[in-house]
């Protein structure tokens, strides 16, 4: 078992440092999701994004008096993560699996891209701040998380597909690698939920006070 332990985890090392077109897929496929999150926000409704600054301004001025339930959220944060890698990973294990996985990942890259899109053109510099901390701490970890996530999943889910034309492509050593691998991103993602519950809240706290002193 060990042997296979140690060909998988190497053959793993070969995959994930020789395929650089599914790095470079899954890159494109979430710079396109932020590009489309970024036109999204820019396209909306005056009347819509007039109500979403409106929002956002008296989050602003009323922060002090917010009861961030920050465990409540952690809670949140780190079941919606495990949902997102452990339904990658089950993605990976068919053959059709990609496009799904490269779907949650346009549609994370839409999230994060009108996020940043709106906060900065509404608000400028200060929703630049506001950016850095509502949508930064947790997504350091969150997104490479993802991203390796995916690139791991479509490259197991491609080993899958070359089974049907080579009966001799090892899947086992294969699969115990890429279930190591996701219990490791696995453990950065529920790390990120953590952050995003306890950190995340008293980063744009601190921000939005600083702001509100100065509208």
């Amino acid at each position: 078992m060990k042997g296979y332990q140690s060909r998988g985890r190497f053959k793993l090392i070969s995959m994930l440092a020789g395929n650089w077109t599914v790095y470079l897929l899954v890159l494109l496929v979430f710079s396109c999701g932020v590009l489309a999150g970024s036109f999204s926000s820019a396209g909306m409704d005056s009347k819509k994004a007039g109500e979403l600054s409106e929002y956002i301004g008296n989050f602003v001025k009323n922060v002090e008096s917010v009861n961030f339930e920050s465990s409540k959220m952690a809670i949140v944060a780190v079941k919606n993560n495990i949902i997102m890698v452990v339904s990658i990973y089950a993605l990976g294990l068919t053959m059709i699996g990609i496009p799904f996985i490269l779907a949650i990942l346009f549609a994370r890259g839409f999230v994060i891209g009108f996020a940043v899109s709106f906060l900065t053109r509404d608000l400028s510099l200060q929703g630049f701040l506001l950016t850095i901390a509502a949508v930064l701490p947790h997504n350091l970890l969150y997104i490479p998380a993802v991203f390796m996530a995916a690139v791991s999943a479509v490259m197991f889910a491609v080993v899958l597909w070359k089974r049907n034309f080579n009966s001799g492509v090892a899947i086992l050593p294969r699969l115990v690698s890429y279930t190591g691998l996701m219990l490791i991103v696995l453990t950065v993602a529920v790390a990120a939920g953590l952050v995003e519950g306890y950190a995340t809240p008293y980063f744009t706290k601190i921000a939005s006070v600083f702001l509100s002193s100065r509208i």
